[in-house]
């Protein structure tokens, strides 16, 4: 089947909406090939790729749905922090789709030196979205502690994984930021199982102060694991820093919540789940078909304020999960 594209691109039989593949709509596509391409061409075709996705963003226009199409099998360099603030584009990665890890398509950001440059992708815009994509920071630059801050309205991720790779002995670092309004996340995962962090170093954390939004409020999470590997008992899987960082709600459906401690060297987690003290303003809900392996309580019962499990805790071989450290208030 041949699918015609707005600015002449054509796929045989490529999967153009769903799980895979390039999305239809309205807008150029700008196409991406950090091993072929240059960024004197103009990016409209897989024939004359732009080399890098900063390139192909300054291209994009504002609320006319543009699309970002990065080729699956290079990793695509940040020179500095990718910072979406335009409102409806597009990214997409070309490996085939449906992954939930392991994407061909990579942003990864390096050391670059710069202050600013404190994650590898920042999202303030408005209705973008994002499919297919692995986002990984090495940075080593001191203050490069993220690979995602998602701080947008109604911003989508599908089949996506972050990491940040480095930083392992830093508590402060984390794999994602949550402070965006009405995100969706699809099958993502969030953190990895290959890197031991050896400090208290949460695999996403809920921080408005990094991010100038007005906090994590109304995400829904469907099919999504985080990962962990570490020798800290004190790491979590999710740390809401302090009260008001999230509003409302965010609601957790059939995820897993794995940290790897089977290996002589990892250690379980105390509690999965740390909310501040005296957390007022949000509710954690974690459906029935949610999972948590590798931590001894799904929280804290001094300090689970807003953290609420719609069925019982589940068992993983003889040890179960305490069904005392979660209160429904």
């Amino acid at each position: 089947m041949l699918t015609n594209f707005p600015n002449g691109v054509s796929s045989f039989g490529v999967p153009t909406m769903g799980m895979g593949g390039i999305p239809v709509t309205s807008g150029t596509y700008f196409f991406v090939n950090s091993d072929i391409g240059s960024d004197g061409n103009d990016g409209l075709s897989m024939e004359s790729p732009l080399k890098t996705v900063e390139a192909a963003y300054a291209l994009m226009t504002t609320d006319k749905w543009d699309v970002c199409v990065l080729m699956g099998a290079s990793q695509h360099s940040l020179s500095a922090m990718l910072t979406v603030a335009k409102n409806r584009c597009l990214f997409v990665g070309l490996d085939g789709g449906g992954r939930q890890t392991g994407h061909g398509a990579r942003l990864v950001m390096t050391t670059t030196g710069v202050a600013t440059d404190i994650a590898a992708v920042k999202v303030t815009g408005v209705r973008n979205s994002f499919t297919n994509i692995k986002i990984e920071s090495t940075s080593e630059t001191a203050e490069s502690l993220y690979a995602l801050i998602d701080a947008g309205e109604y911003t989508r991720w599908a089949n996506c994984s972050f990491s940040k790779l480095t930083d392992l002995d830093q508590a402060t670092a984390s794999d994602v930021v949550f402070a965006g309004d009405s995100t969706t996340w699809i099958n993502c995962e969030f953190g990895a199982a290959t890197v031991k962090a050896t400090a208290a170093r949460p695999v996403c954390i809920i921080d408005k102060s990094l991010a100038g939004s007005v906090g994590m409020m109304d995400n829904n999470f469907f099919q999504c694991n985080f990962v962990s590997y570490t020798s800290s008992a004190s790491r979590n899987f999710i740390n809401l820093v302090a009260n008001q960082d999230g509003q409302r709600y965010s609601m957790f459906r059939s995820c897993a919540f794995i940290n790897w401690d089977i290996i002589g060297t990892g250690t379980t987690m105390t509690y999965g789940i740390n909310v501040a003290d005296g957390q007022t303003q949000k509710y954690l809900i974690f459906d029935q078909n949610c999972v948590f392996v590798g931590c001894t309580s799904v929280t804290n019962d001094t300090s689970n304020d807003g953290v609420m499990l719609t069925a019982s805790s589940p068992t993983a071989n003889t040890s179960s999960i305490a069904v005392n450290a979660i209160k429904n208030d």
